[in-house]
């Protein structure tokens, strides 16, 4: 059987791939409306460009004016106008690069006019995607619009957002992964016309559409040993996560970040991420080892900039790896965003402190105990906790 599949060219298996997606009905939009979708038409053809490319587009979904009519991705509408004088402004033309959406039909409002694709299309159609990616093999995946981006994280989680991603280069999986704006005319109003012309001409210089990426740094052997043998650990890990997410984080509020990440693994799984100690200092949970592990990632995974007294992370332009954290240490990171991520510094500290191994440190201070650098975690044990082992351990020397 493994020498069948061997056999089978690439052309025969997207064939198989296009013909399989035609039979598509899990949408129930397309199911309880089938006089405005008759034929509920999937985008996906030898017209999608070239399956060899190294280079992919994905969209949102196709629009009834454009792509659904002609059946061809971007194409047919001003959105495709936008996307053709784009790739034009570059020298690139459409048979050199492939072209798909997030979803493969055109979504509509019950007048018939175009509508944004719902998170349970995006899971329906995850699995034709996954299967265009594995089997085109692109080098690198351009993703146009939110809800592109939204759908690679279905796939393979990342925490990566559209404002502060936009035209950066990113890891995702073992490909580099180039986000963009839709190319759209409500999009325009987020991002102009130049600005994505300027996002184009940034991709261009990172890859060519037949030839691949374009190798410009040069490293010697010594530079390329050390950049290769980098080994990251679950702290280097869960800083690249919270900063992805969030675009920019100051030091100390990543530092209440990882805590409460931590302090909620431990709660919910009876370990912590990371395996690190945090003590008490003056600002609260403070981690000994983070100053050294971002300028571990400094000129890679992440940026670091002052800014008057403050240190400020940014996501760096050359990351060594990618995130391969469990999905529920994932997940933790997700829910901690989602709670704290908008806080400001004051905000973060208060949540910190009203942490239950924080209120314990805080309660042992007000009786007059010196609780500086005590540690509020430590090897999956808690402020209390390890109060309660001291005071044992003192009462069986003195019994």
């Amino acid at each position: 059987m493994e020498n069948i599949f061997k056999s089978r060219s690439r052309e025969a298996m997207y064939r198989e791939l296009c013909e399989a997606a035609h039979f598509c009905n899990l949408c129930e939009r397309t199911l309880d409306n089938p006089l405005l979708f008759p034929s509920s038409k999937k985008i996906l053809s030898e017209s999608n460009g070239n399956i060899y490319s190294k280079v992919m587009f994905i969209a949102e979904a196709p629009g009834r004016l454009g792509a659904e009519r002609t059946g061809i991705p971007l194409c047919g509408d001003k959105t495709g106008d936008n996307f053709e004088s784009l790739l034009n402004d570059i020298g690139w033309h459409r048979n050199e690069v492939f072209i798909t959406n997030a979803i493969l039909c055109a979504p509509k409002k019950p007048n018939g006019n175009n509508d944004t694709p719902s998170k349970e299309e995006i899971i329906n159609c995850l699995l034709y995607l996954q299967m265009t990616i594995d089997l085109i093999k692109p080098e690198i995946i351009v993703t146009l619009g939110i809800k592109a981006l939204e759908a690679l994280s279905y796939i393979y989680f990342h925490a990566y957002n559209l404002r502060n991603s936009v035209g950066k280069k990113l890891q995702w999986k073992n490909i580099l992964l180039f986000p963009m704006y839709h190319p759209g005319p409500r999009s325009l109003v987020h991002r102009n016309m130049e600005s994505h012309k300027r996002d184009f001409k940034k991709l261009a210089k990172i890859v060519h559409p037949i030839e691949g990426i374009i190798k410009v740094e040069s490293f010697n052997k010594n530079q390329k040993e050390r950049y290769n043998a980098f080994m990251p650990n679950k702290l280097h890990q869960v800083v690249v996560s919270i900063l992805s997410s969030l675009g920019k984080v100051s030091f100390f509020k990543l530092t209440k970040l990882i805590y409460l990440t931590d302090l909620m693994a431990l709660e919910s799984f009876g370990q912590t991420i990371t395996g690190e100690v945090f003590l008490r200092q003056k600002d609260g949970p403070w981690i000994p080892k983070l100053k050294d592990t971002i300028k571990e990632l400094n000129g890679n995974e992440i940026i670091i900039r002052k800014v008057g007294d403050k240190l400020l992370l940014f996501p760096g332009p050359s990351p060594r790896f990618s995130i391969n954290l469990v999905n529920e240490h994932l997940n933790i990171v997700a829910d901690v965003l989602d709670k704290y991520g908008t806080l400001g510094e004051f905000g973060i500290k208060s949540a910190a402190y009203r942490s239950k191994p924080m209120k314990y440190i805080l309660e042992q201070e007000k009786m007059g105990r010196n609780m500086q650098k005590v540690p509020v975690i430590y090897k999956d044990k808690i402020s209390y906790e390890l109060g309660n082992e001291i005071l044992q351990k003192r009462n069986r020397r003195r019994s």
